[in-house]
């Protein structure tokens, strides 16, 4: 099978590379005036052209080749700056946000390396995402401005316009991917692993299964140099300790402790129950350093603010309770347990008192920050593409504003609640 997944790719990128080949240039070649800033740029759209051969158009439309790697040219431009057209590769993205290209895709694009290592600006990646399961279009903006503002290791975002072969297909966010750049860029010691971690899998006992391809935690950067999982094979061991106070001391030995919990009190806050603090534990990854400590990153932050992508009407929200072992999910009628850490830290007094007073701050920050106007200022800013883009289609259209409204509400009921628990809890 990889055998002809390989055929399929080297066939594709000879055919592509005759039909495109006179317009390509390297990203070392590109006469570039764009800059690095402009990728994550909150206060402009980056315009994204997307130049397909033929073979890579019909094979983003074949269910089988969704996700292989197919060959293309890209061209970023904004306020009259641009990178040229530059080499790159693209597959979609997603799972029960899948759409094929005809469709509202989300797309993975793969910058070559270069001379640096590095791809294009210090950019290997640009993950760009639709947000077909976001009503309001600002939920991803808004989450990840929060978990920076926290000082949690998450991605950057901009905005972007993509168009397909000339054709506009509306507003992307780009987000940042949490890659070997990444972490670079957020963590002064040396970066071992990059884990991506599967929905439901958990920090499980058995759980370092598999190769950096395959098992429940797929090894995202680092496999070369370090082709095993005994890193995460200690952090499963210690996440399993049956003693509580065995278990939070532990988690200094294996984790960035602090970071940990104030990674998950704004997951909580942000009510993402399809991250690891919700009931399918699912969007994140786990960073290892060499000296084998973990670090959570967050990531498809999209089921934020209340938003129940099961159901498009306004006010149809789901949200997380801020302390519970169990939770439901909009496709469930009975509650399912949490991640594992985050049922372990709020069922001991420490570690509870410890999240509890990061959640306080979470709730600070958002006022501090102004995370409402942050989102409003956003939401005005994107209008005229979402108004061209939507403009026939009414039954989305309507409902965009209306979200978004829900949105703030949700923050200010939020930090009611935040303060409910202080009180209870006796949080200074």
């Amino acid at each position: 099978m990889v055998i002809n997944k390989g055929i399929r790719r080297l066939v594709a990128a000879t055919t592509a590379l005759l039909v495109t080949s006179a317009l390509l240039v390297s990203p070392a070649q590109a006469a570039s005036t764009l800059k690095a800033t402009d990728f994550y740029n909150p206060l402009k759209i980056l315009r994204i052209d997307l130049d397909l051969p033929q073979l890579t158009v019909d094979a983003l439309n074949n269910r089988s080749t969704y996700k292989i790697y197919q060959p293309g040219a890209v061209t970023m431009s904004v306020d009259g700056r641009s990178s040229g057209l530059l080499d790159m590769e693209i597959r979609l993205k997603g799972s029960t946000s899948l759409q094929k290209l005809s469709e509202t895709p989300s797309f993975k694009i793969l910058f070559p390396k270069g001379p640096a290592g590095n791809g294009y600006l210090g950019q290997r990646r640009l993950t760009l995402n639709a947000m077909t399961q976001d009503g309001s279009k600002i939920h991803e903006y808004g989450a990840y401005a929060l978990f920076n503002a926290m000082g949690v290791p998450a991605s950057k975002t901009g905005w972007a316009r993509v168009y397909v072969n000339g054709v506009d297909r509306g507003l992307y966010l780009n987000v940042e991917q949490p890659d070997e750049n990444f972490a670079a860029k957020r963590f002064k010691d040396i970066t071992q692993h990059i884990y991506e971690g599967v929905a439901l899998r958990d920090l499980k006992v058995g759980n370092d299964d598999g190769d950096n391809l395959t098992g429940s935690f797929p090894a995202d950067y680092g496999w070369k140099v370090t082709p095993n999982k005994n890193d995460l094979k200690r952090l499963i061991s210690v996440a399993n300790y049956s003693d509580p106070a065995t278990w939070y001391k532990g988690l200094e030995t294996v984790t960035d402790r602090p970071a940990l919990i104030k990674f998950m009190a704004t997951e909580a806050f942000l009510g993402h129950w399809d991250g690891y603090t919700g009931p399918i534990i699912n969007n994140y990854f786990i960073r290892s350093s060499t000296r084998g400590k973990f670090t959570f990153i967050p990531w498809g932050v999209d089921q934020t603010f209340g938003e129940d992508r099961k159901t498009i009407p306004v006010g149809d929200s789901f949200i997380t309770p801020l302390l519970s072992k169990t939770s439901k999910h909009p496709w469930q009628t009975k509650e399912t347990a949490r991640g594992s850490l985050y049922v372990k830290c709020i069922s001991y007094t420490p570690c509870r008192t410890a999240y509890l007073t990061e959640l306080k701050a979470v709730s600070a920050m958002a006022t501090k920050m102004k995370l409402s106007t942050l989102m409003k200022s956003a939401a005005k800013l994107i209008d005229p593409v979402l108004n061209a883009q939507y403009g026939t289609r009414p039954d989305i259209f309507a409902n965009i504003a209306p979200e978004q409204a829900r949105t703030y509400a949700f923050i200010t009921a939020r930090q009611k609640e935040v303060s409910a628990l202080m009180t209870k809890y006796k949080i200074k």
